[in-house]
């Protein structure tokens, strides 16, 4: 097989499951000649030097599903006997599985352009991107509540722990700066001016209920705040039972021209080359914060219910039917509207970005071949999340560049990674993936990422070709600058 063929495979390896869902794969950290390497350290510009410009629409896409080591068949998967030809609910496997604090994940993002020039020692960039994210978080205790009820509970306190939903799609423009100091050191940093397009967050929601063992009663607190900004207008109706409704006034031409909403955040990135073979490098990104004032909707609880059951039998000692039973039941659930009917406020509030830390060591090996060792901390809903990275990382040619390796990300461990760059002319396609077997075994991967980009990328050589002008040429004679034969 040619060699670029070869290339051309890897390629439509990583990119063959495209079609499906799958943020920045740790992988790519390391992959040589890449300028968006920068996204996960600010001092590591993949550009040597020259200029490059991100495909307009295609410069990057990331997308990302992750959980704390669970997947969607544990939960649903193929029955069994005479369910055989049949999806089932597997409740039972599912609560084995999951831990204490539990969470799902998801991300987007689309950079709509970029472009970024580097000379010998400084980097100059600059990106368009807009993302999204959505996370909904849970406890065990509260799972088990749901599936088995209160009995298993009676003669104790139950706690629910936090649970709730948080998510934002945001404008990113991001200007970046690097600067080789030495040798040795390096620095990089990114500002970004953010605009907040639509947000739900919750904060603190929770339930605490006494459950005495005669089961007599159930004392019940609940409180919690949910907050949204989005061109909806949101109410919570107490009349008939407790729920929200939502009437929409999207436009997409004023949702998409939206520059409000505020908010920034950096990256922070530095390398420390120890000798001719270790380089040691660290990265702080996504430190940020918006604050959302337009179109919102907030919520705060804070009830309390002291429930002693129905009473099914009435005074006069007739046996209940469904005709006096019906109010009864009507009762109980408008006390209960009216005990957690939340507060409603149109009051501004603010959410942080899912930061993440990054530690890496960069050994070269061969003149071709580094290994690489990651660390990557991410911080988000007062939980911290960790993946560990070994890889192989190799420049094959001037063209073509790869990065193969192993993840422990959130628990699980089977988590094969390949990052792979091949230029043709001008264009340089990028794709890279944390976990390769999830894209053929979805429904029982735990962790998803897949980031496909294109460049234009111009170097700042000229080529000494015979009566041809070269810019950096030496004028061996006076008068003209052109290369010797």
């Amino acid at each position: 097989m040619k060699r670029h063929h070869f290339q051309i495979l890897l390629l439509l390896i990583l990119l063959a499951p495209f079609g499906r869902l799958e943020a920045q794969p740790d992988i790519f950290y390391f992959l040589k000649g890449v300028p968006q390497t920068k996204d996960l350290n600010p001092a590591r510009p993949g550009l040597e030097k020259g200029f490059y410009l991100g495909l307009p629409l295609f410069s990057k896409l990331d997308l990302s599903v992750n959980t704390n080591h669970w997947s969607y068949s544990d939960l649903i998967h193929r029955g069994s006997g005479i369910q055989a030809d049949s999806m089932v609910w597997d409740f039972p496997r599912f609560l084995s599985v999951i831990g204490r604090k539990n969470f799902l994940m998801e991300s987007a993002a689309l950079t709509l352009l970029e472009f970024g020039w580097k000379n010998e020692d400084d980097f100059y960039g600059f990106s368009w991107s807009e993302k999204e994210y959505a996370e909904a978080f849970f406890t065990k205790d509260l799972a088990n509540l749901i599936y088995y009820g209160n009995n298993p509970l009676l003669g104790s306190n139950f706690h629910s722990g936090y649970f709730g939903v948080s998510g934002q799609h945001y404008r990113e423009l991001a200007f970046n700066f690097s600067r080789k100091l030495d040798k040795k050191y390096s620095f990089g940093f990114t500002a970004k001016l953010l605009f907040g397009m639509s947000s739900i967050r919750s904060s603190g929601i929770n339930a605490v209920a006494g459950l005495p063992a005669s089961g007599d009663y159930i004392d019940l607190n609940a409180s919690g705040s949910l907050m949204i900004s989005a061109p909806v207008d949101v109410q919570v109706h107490t009349v008939r039972g407790y729920r929200f409704g939502a009437v929409s006034r999207f436009d997409a031409n004023s949702y998409f021209t939206n520059f409000g909403n505020p908010g920034f955040a950096a990256d922070l990135g530095m390398t420390d080359r120890i000798n001719k073979k270790l380089e040691l490098s660290a990265s702080l990104i996504d430190l940020g914060i918006i604050t959302y004032s337009n179109d919102v909707s907030a919520f705060v609880e804070n009830g309390h219910y002291h429930y002693t059951g129905i009473p099914l039998i009435d005074p006069t000692g007739a046996a209940p039917t469904a005709t006096n039973i019906r109010p009864l039941v009507t009762s109980l659930r408008d006390s209960l509207a009216a005990a957690f009917a939340p507060d409603s406020t149109k009051k501004s509030f603010s959410a942080l970005l899912p930061a993440k830390i990054y530690l890496a060591a960069d050994y070269k090996w061969t003149d071709k071949v580094n290994l690489g060792a990651l660390a990557r901390v991410r911080i988000y809903n007062n939980q911290i999340h960790t993946s560990y990275t070994a890889s192989l990382n190799a420049a094959l040619s001037k063209k073509f560049s790869l990065s193969a390796g192993y993840s422990w990300i959130e628990s699980s461990y089977d988590n094969l990674g390949l990052a792979a760059a091949w230029r043709w002319g001008l264009f340089q396609f990028y794709a890279a993936s944390d976990n390769l077997l999830s894209f053929y075994h979805p429904s029982a991967a735990s962790n998803m990422n897949l980031r496909f980009g294109i460049n234009l990328i111009f170097n700042e050589v000229a080529r000494p070709r015979k009566g041809v002008f070269n810019r950096n040429a030496v004028q061996y004679t006076p008068g003209c600058p052109f290369l010797k034969d």
